[in-house]
Order: structure tokens, then sequence, then C-alpha cells
């Protein structure tokens, strides 16, 4: 008989589990075993009882939350996990999708939902395990992963389309063989300049997957539709219908003018790039430091996920020596071996501090910082950035 681990102090939690399968007509397909604290779970997940889903409430502060859901996948990344909230929380949901969740549950848990839910999750892991059993199998998966990360970094621009006036620079540091961060700069049939910054939810071959639909749907459509918030707008009608589940995307995507150095954008749910004056564009003299200020403007819902979305439009007007950051959220969200992360105060202070040197300089002084504040933590999300400097 399957067992599933329940990880949550909410003590309305179990009846409500027992009841919704009792209910379904599935109470005799999974045995259950309830942890209300953190210590309660590990010591579970050791016991070596042969688990085969942990249920983990990922919006609780007593058990852990998100650093417990983590903390399981290092103790067994073969076990697959399900993310339990206690409200339909958007953010906190890709994140967990983010972090590797098989699926997601929010309270009150219908009642026929659970069994539903926790069968699917159980069949997919359990063809995933019997696939593992044969060493020969797993060998080739690796090979094939290997050769579908080199494919995915060639997707990745290595050049940018020569732009006088322009510095353009990017880099990514994946977090494991295959990405779900992507970037592009593409000349566009007026004469202008695409510009996107992009993360796929969740990670593996499934990331990799949806972001080289989405890089490729982005990119045709741009060539199409001049705006960013029609682009933005079609791409999303276009993944939503055709759905994957559990799959969604945030884009932030400009158009860069070159001729009036304008730059207007839309943000399909993405964080928003920071805008960069140095010394001398036009700041007070009584300024030590270059100013840094977010593109607020232009915001939406993430791409995937509803698709009679619209999306405004932001502009904004680069003087020379101004330039733009773009970054994906793996950068703020980088953390410490104390689980401290980054965070947009140490970004904000280190491109002030830089905002005058070139594109690449700002790159790297930021990845720097970003080294040096992590240490010899692990990595856990992909590092993104772009960056667009006037000279």
């Amino acid at each position: 008989m399957p067992k599933a681990l329940v990880i949550d102090d909410d003590p309305a939690t179990r009846p409500m589990f027992e009841e919704s399968l009792k209910a379904a007509g599935g109470g005799s397909d999974f045995e259950f075993v309830f942890a209300k604290t953190e210590t309660e779970a590990l010591d579970a997940l050791r016991a070596g009882d042969g688990l085969d889903i942990a249920i983990v409430a990922v919006d609780s502060g007593v058990i852990g939350g998100m650093a417990l859901f983590q903390k399981l996948a290092a103790e067994d990344a073969r076990l697959p996990r399900i993310a339990l909230s206690g409200k339909p929380d958007l953010d906190q949901i890709r994140m967990a999708l983010k972090d590797g969740a098989s699926d997601f549950l929010v309270k009150p848990v219908a009642k026929d939902e659970l069994a539903a839910t926790l069968d699917r999750v159980y069949r997919v892991c359990e063809r995933r395990r019997l696939s593992w059993k044969n060493e020969t199998e797993l060998s080739a998966i690796r090979r094939e992963i290997e050769i579908a990360g080199e494919i995915q970094k060639r997707i990745l621009p290595s050049r940018f389309p020569v732009t006088p006036g322009l510095d353009i620079f990017a880099r990514t540091l994946p977090a494991h063989d295959m990405g779900g961060d992507f970037y592009d700069v593409f000349r566009l049939p007026d004469g202008g300049l695409g510009l996107v910054i992009a993360d796929v939810s969740g990670k593996g071959v499934p990331a990799a997957f949806y972001m080289a639909v989405a890089h490729t749907l982005i990119q045709a459509t741009a060539r199409h539709a001049a705006a960013p918030g029609d682009c933005m707008r079609q791409v999303n009608q276009l993944l939503c219908r055709h759905d994957v589940q559990g799959m969604f995307v945030s884009v932030f995507y400009g158009v860069l003018d070159t001729k009036k150095w304008k730059l207007t954008f839309a943000n399909a749910g993405h964080p928003p790039p920071l805008l960069m004056s140095p010394l001398g564009a036009g700041l007070d003299e009584s300024q030590t430091e270059g100013l840094v200020i977010p593109l607020d403007g232009g915001a939406g819902t993430l791409l995937g996920i509803d698709e009679d979305q619209t999306y405004e439009e932001g502009f904004v007007d680069l003087d020379p020596g101004e330039g733009v950051y773009f970054y994906t959220d793996g950068l703020t969200e980088a953390f410490d071996s104390e689980r401290n992360a980054f965070g947009e105060e140490r970004l904000w202070g280190c491109l002030s501090m830089t905002a005058s040197g070139s594109a690449s300089d700002l790159a790297g002084a930021v990845t720097k910082a970003i080294a040096d504040f992590v240490g010899d933590a692990d990595q856990h999300d992909d590092i993104t950035s772009l960056v667009i400097k006037r000279v």
C-alpha cells in the first residue's frame, strides 16, 4: 500500500485528509503518516519505512514551510513532494513549483481532489522509479540531459546585434544541467531592438522544454506584434491554449527605439528591471552615488495562466550614460549558508556604486557581490542578468 507523509502543524489537516479520502472512496489506497514538526518529519523520512509521497504545508512558519520543503529534496531527491497551502497564493505556488513540487493542494481540499492528486503523482513517480532501477537506462537519461543542456545553452544568443551607442552584456549561471531562465536580444523589422528576460517555473527537462517553446513563441510573435503589450497578450494566449499543467513563465519584454532612445515595455509577472543613472547623467551634483530606479510600469500576470489577460505598457527614455539591468529572481533569492537572501537592497547598492561602468563591469560587479555573499552555500536557482547601457 502506498504511504504518504503529511507534514503540517494545523490540527485540522489530519481529519480533513482522512475524511476527504474516505468520502472519495479511496481510503484504502494510501496509508498516512502525519508529522507536526520538522524533527518528526525528518525522523519519519530517515526511518526507511518506504514513503512514496511527501505533502508539506509550505506556508507554515512552525514547521519551516519552504525551507523544510527544500530540505526534504536534499534528504531524498527521488521523493515526490506536493505543496500544501492554506490559501491560493500564486507567488507561493510558483516558488514551490520552482523548487520541484510535483503538484500542489490548497486547503480546504475538495473531497475528490486529494485522492486524484495523490493517485496522479504516485502513478507518474512510480513509473519514474521503475525506470531508475535499470542503471543502463539511467546512464542514457543522464547523457540525454547533458545533450539537452548543451542544446539549451545554444538557444541563448552568444552575439548581439551591433547597435551604435549601445553596450550589451548578458550572463546566466544555471543551478543545474538544465535551467529555466533565458534572455534574448534581437533586431525587429522596424529597426528596433527586442529585449527579453524570462524565468520558467520548475526545473529539469519539463522546464527546459517549456523554456524552448516560450522562447520561440516570444521571438516569432515579437516580429509581427510591434507593441510589447500585444506581443505578451498573444504569447500568453498560445501558451494557455497548449496548457502544460503546473508550467508558466515570467517575462519582461521591451522594445528599444535606438533613434529616440526610448524603451517601451510590458511585464508579465517578472521582477522589474532597474534603470541606472550614473554620476553626470543629469543627477544633482550633491549625489555621491548613481541612481537606481525600478521600472514598475507595464505590470501584468505570468504567461500561461489566464488566457484573457491583457498587458499594459510602460516606457522610459535613456539618456547618455544610463542603462537598464534586467535580472531573474534567482539573483535576489541567492542564499548564504544561514538562509539569508542577497535581496534587492544589496543589488541596488551594488549597481549604484558601479553605475558608471560598462555593461560587463556592472554584471561582473553583481556576480562578484553574490559570490562573496553566498560563500560556499549551494546554488538552488538559476541566476541570469542582461545589461544594456547607452554610451
